[in-house]
């Protein structure tokens, strides 16, 4: 099942766009905040992993530390050392969307917060790998924003900070008394997400923030969901008092 019909989209007539060979892909790091379940199952018999709870089978729960096209890093508890089976399923969950991708084991480490597997994806279904896809358009929206330039007055008078990342930008105003935040546009994919102090959010149909419009309200909701979901896995790059003034406006409900 794929996150986003409207404002992620698979790619066009379901086929699969072909990936440019390159060296290790890029690995997301995952906050311990962002709101993804991941469970990780073995069958010793090396078939189809059995449900939770059936003879034959073991899951594992876990949290996803990082994750990239061809693999992700999962930390289990001690007892997880019992299935090292180099076949399993990685079973990840997000806001009751569920997405199991079919895996081998790489490797193991012992640490000292628990048992560490990496992981290579061994993708046999098209619709679950676009779905994978764009879980990990989700995360990277967040996780790969980096500052762009220092902070800096702009026409209005007010402080700008500007933070850019894999097809999103986050800019920040700033009062240039106190440098408190005042307000902030979030550049997501193509759609802004928009507010000020004492001003309610804006979703916006757009990549262009001088012509971006009022998004349509199914697709308006679409983007409170992908914005509530990027906001818990923002770089480290993007200031604590700058998160608490975003986060506020996640709380901000949308009527269906």
């Amino acid at each position: 099942m794929l996150f986003f019909k409207r404002i992620l989209k698979e790619p066009e007539g379901g086929k699969t766009v072909p990936r440019k060979e390159r060296r290790g892909p890029p690995r997301l790091p995952i906050n311990a905040e962002f709101p993804l379940t991941a469970m990780l199952g073995f069958d010793r018999r090396g078939g189809t992993v059995a449900p939770m709870g059936r003879p034959g089978g073991s899951v594992w729960k876990g949290r996803l530390l990082d994750c990239s096209e061809v693999g992700a890093r999962i930390v289990l508890g001690p007892a997880a050392l019992a299935s090292r089976d180099g076949f399993c399923q990685l079973r990840l969950g997000l806001d009751g969307f569920n997405l199991t991708v079919p895996c081998e084991v790489a490797n193991l480490r012992v640490e000292s917060d628990g048992v560490h597997f990496g992981l290579r994806h061994e993708f046999k279904d098209e619709a679950v790998r676009n779905a994978y896809r764009q879980l990990l358009e989700i995360i990277a929206l967040g996780a790969t924003l980096k500052p762009l330039r220092k902070t800096k007055p702009d026409d209005s008078g007010y402080l700008v900070e500007q933070y850019v990342g894999t097809q999103t930008r986050l800019m920040i105003w700033r009062e240039r008394s106190d440098r408190e935040v005042a307000a902030f546009e979030f550049l997501l994919k193509d759609c802004l997400v928009r507010a000020a102090r004492e001003q309610p959010v804006q979703y916006l149909s757009g990549a262009d923030a001088t012509a971006a419009q009022p998004a349509p309200p199914a697709k308006a909701l679409e983007i409170q969901r992908l914005f509530n979901w990027v906001m818990p896995n923002l770089a480290p790059a993007v200031p604590d008092d700058a998160r608490n003034f975003l986060r506020h406006y996640t709380t901000e409900r949308l009527k269906s």
